[in-house]
């Protein structure tokens, strides 16, 4: 049997984890010497109100004893593992997943696999290896399927503010723009490598979203197989963005609220639409626009 781990910023809740059969993995937060453990300690909606109330938040990775933790029961039971995590580019936990098999030595039994995202494109890629073990594939099938999937799943984002992301070291690619980065309102994506960079500069939060639309649309043109759309303390205008995507793209758009972690960096006013698309496009690198 094939058991799937995933890490708490794909967005589904404990709850939700639990319904999936998928078993999660918590990264952490911390406010002051305080530290939670995201998605169960502290959930969105108390970690998005004291964000909005100036609280200053950093997120930590997982460790490799959390998840020798996690995979030794599993592995003692006879089972397989396919791990999803966040982007190793801009989190150490694929890293500590890796080392946690090495300790372990199952190596021939666990299969980390680096989503090179976060959010609902993890999360879409962690439901499939759910789907595929349930069927009875291959660890060998199953990443082989994610990969393929992951290439096909792209998120663009925009936030009011990227106080957060630069406060974070999470935005990379955006030198040029130095001291007028801040008043600018970038459209900020994951690259090939699944690091967060620049590829669009925008004036205004107006602007920007007239510029996601066009986005969405671009990737609309390489068929729909399913929609997304993050967002973090700003409801209405997330559901006002949806509603346009579901107009436009004629498929339910699923909402994925953005994990204290992925919080702590993109701030409480995100709004990032992704589209699952039936074929693959062009190379990022010759997609992305940064200068």
């Amino acid at each position: 049997m094939i058991r799937v781990v995933m890490d708490s910023t794909c967005g589904m809740a404990v709850e939700e984890f639990d319904k999936a059969g998928i078993i999660m993995i918590p990264l952490y937060v911390r406010e002051g010497d305080r530290v939670y453990r995201d998605g169960i300690d502290i959930k969105p909606a108390e970690f998005y109100a004291k964000e909005r109330a100036g609280v200053v938040f950093e997120s930590a990775q997982t460790n490799p004893d959390d998840l020798v933790n996690v995979f030794r029961p599993i592995l003692d039971a006879g089972d397989e593992i396919v791990c999803v995590m966040i982007s190793g580019a801009i989190s150490g936990s694929v890293n500590a997943a890796r080392v946690a098999v090495d300790i372990l030595e199952a190596q021939d039994r666990v299969s980390i696999v680096d989503s090179r995202q976060s959010g609902y494109c993890e999360l879409t890629m962690g439901r499939l290896a759910k789907k595929m073990a349930d069927e009875g594939k291959s660890r060998a099938q199953i990443v082989s399927a994610l990969d393929e999937l992951r290439e096909r799943t792209w998120v663009f984002f925009i936030m009011e503010s990227l106080h957060w992301l630069y406060k974070g070291g999470r935005l990379t690619g955006a030198q040029a723009l130095l001291g007028t980065i801040i008043q600018l309102k970038p459209i900020v994506w994951f690259d090939d490598d699944g690091r967060m960079v620049t590829h669009d500069k925008i004036r205004t939060l107006r602007a920007g979203k007239e510029r996601l639309k066009e986005l969405v649309q671009e990737m609309a043109s390489h068929g729909v197989v399913a929609a997304g759309l993050h967002w973090s303390d700003n409801w209405d205008e997330a559901k006002e963005f949806g509603d346009w995507m579901e107009s436009v793209l004629h498929v339910p758009v699923e909402y994925n609220r953005v994990s204290c972690v992925i919080g702590c960096h993109v701030g409480p006013t995100v709004l990032g639409p992704v589209i699952v698309m039936r074929e693959k496009p062009q190379t990022k690198k010759e997609q992305g626009r940064e200068e």
